[in-house]
C-alpha cells in the first residue's frame, strides 16, 4: 500500500517551517519591546539623581595611603595633593549608578575650577587607563583627569565596601565626610553643600 507521512512530504515540511518561523515573530517582539522600552524611557525621562548629602564626620579622620596612576601610569598618593581639598569618587565603567553620575562630576570639576578643591576620580576597572579613557571620550568627559587603581587597593585603604563612593578630603589629607551613592554633583543645592562642607 503506497502512501506518505506529512513529514517525508516537501510541500508540508516548508509549510511547517514557514508556521514556526511565523510563530517566533510574536515572541520576537515582544523580547526587542522588552529591551528598547527602557532605553526609550532613559532617553525620554532621564534618571533623576538625589543632590550630593555628604555624611560629615565630627572631626577629620586620618586615611591609610595608597599608590594608585594617572593617565599616563605616573604612580600617585594622596600626598600629591596635600595642601588642597580634593574629592575622592571611587568608581568603575562597568557600574551603572557610576556612569550615571559622571556627566555631573565632569560639570562640578568645571564649577570648580578656579577653586583650591581637586575632582579626582579613581577608576576600579581591572582593564586600567584604556578602558577609562575610551569611557572618558564616549561621553565627552573633558574636566575630568584619569585616576586608576586597577589593584583596587583604594577599596581598603578607605574603607569601601560598595561603588560608587565619594570622600571629601581636607589640605592635611584627612577624610571630612563621604557618601556612599550616586548623586548629581552639579546640582545647585550640592554645590552648595560641598562649599559649606569645604568652606569654600
Amino acid at each position: 500500500m503506497a502512501g506518505t507521512c506529512e513529514g517525508d512530504n516537501p510541500v508540508a515540511k516548508a509549510d511547517l517551517k514557514f508556521s514556526m518561523r511565523r510563530s517566533l515573530i510574536p515572541i520576537l517582539i515582544v523580547v526587542c519591546a522588552f529591551v528598547a522600552f527602557p532605553l526609550a524611557l532613559r532617553k525620554l525621562f532621564p534618571l533623576q539623581l538625589p543632590a550630593a548629602e555628604l555624611i560629615v564626620h565630627s572631626s577629620p579622620r586620618g586615611l591609610i595611603d595608597f599608590t594608585f596612576s594617572d593617565g599616563s601610569a605616573h604612580n600617585l598618593t594622596l600626598d600629591h595633593f596635600r595642601g588642597g581639598l580634593v574629592l575622592v569618587n571611587v568608581w568603575a565603567t562597568w557600574c551603572p549608578p557610576c556612569k550615571d553620575e559622571m556627566a555631573s562630576l565632569n560639570h562640578l570639576a568645571l564649577l570648580f575650577a578656579d577653586k583650591n578643591i581637586k575632582i579626582v576620580p579613581i577608576s576600579i576597572d581591572v582593564s586600567g587607563a584604556i578602558t577609562v579613557r575610551s569611557f572618558y571620550e564616549r561621553l565627552g568627559l573633558n574636566n575630568l583627569l584619569i585616576y586608576v587603581d586597577p589593584s583596587k587597593n583604594v577599596m581598603d585603604a578607605l574603607g569601601i565596601t560598595g561603588i560608587p563612593t565619594t570622600i571629601l578630603i581636607d589640605r592635611d589629607g584627612r577624610e571630612i565626610g563621604r557618601m556612599v551613592g550616586p548623586a548629581q554633583w552639579d546640582a545647585p543645592e550640592s554645590v552648595k553643600h560641598i562649599r559649606e562642607t569645604a568652606h569654600l
